[in-house]
């Protein structure tokens, strides 16, 4: 834990990073609106100072990879909010909605704890429904990076290394206008394609291949 926590603090004061259309997250912040944040799991350490900085609930498994991820994500000032779909889902479930109606954000990682890898499991939809708060869709990307042995590809951004941030626009979702099997194939579909467009931007698809990310090239973001 300590290790990974340092690794992260040299990664975050040695590096650079662009946000791209950032201002979909100040817009909201303004306007006291609480949102979640969805991104995938092998994401969550590269973002971990970006979540922290916005004071983020993030919900995570009671797993013993959990309890490290939640360790090291507290560190940098994220709020755990212990539970998944298989265990402790209704604390966390409470606690996410406590935050969301105070306004705040809450992150979630739809393919956690334990994947299919970028398939999209209901939790997040099934939030944004009940509560009316956006999915705001989040990704990074890191040229310079490690890239783990783990069922999600967990990538960490090397000391000095430039992460690109892309930040979807809000997804907001009505029940009336679609089943819920119908909004997790939209969101996941969106997910997909934004960290695609992150790893084809940075060229970090050449260097890390996924066959589970769709390829073509993607325009690259305006920075905003």
């Amino acid at each position: 834990r300590v290790g990974i926590a340092l690794l992260l603090w040299a990664m975050v004061r040695t590096g650079r990073v662009v946000r791209v259309n950032w201002h979909v997250v100040e817009t909201l912040r303004r306007q006291g609106r609480g949102f979640l944040i969805g991104l995938w799991h092998n994401n969550i350490l590269g973002l971990v100072d970006i979540t922290g900085g916005e004071r983020c609930g993030a919900m995570i498994s009671r797993s013993r990879d959990g309890d490290d991820i939640a360790w090291v994500t507290e560190r940098f000032g994220n709020r755990s909010l212990r539970g998944s779909t298989a265990v402790g889902a209704t604390g966390a479930l409470r606690q996410a909605m406590r935050m969301l109606a105070a306004g705040e954000p809450v992150v979630v990682t739809p393919d956690g704890p334990r994947g299919p890898r970028y398939v999209l499991k209901p939790g997040l939809v099934a939030l944004a429904r009940k509560t009316g708060a956006p999915i705001v869709p989040l990704a990074y990307s890191a040229r310079r990076r490690h890239e783990f042995a783990s069922w999600d590809r967990m990538k960490l951004p090397k000391l000095f290394a430039e992460r690109v941030v892309l930040v979807g626009d809000p997804i907001w979702l009505d029940p009336a206008q679609a089943d819920e099997a119908a909004h997790c194939r939209q969101v996941e579909a969106v997910l997909r394609e934004l960290l695609r467009r992150a790893e084809d931007f940075t060229g970090a698809s050449a260097d890390f291949p996924d066959p589970l990310l769709t390829t073509g090239a993607a325009p690259p973001p305006t920075q905003a």
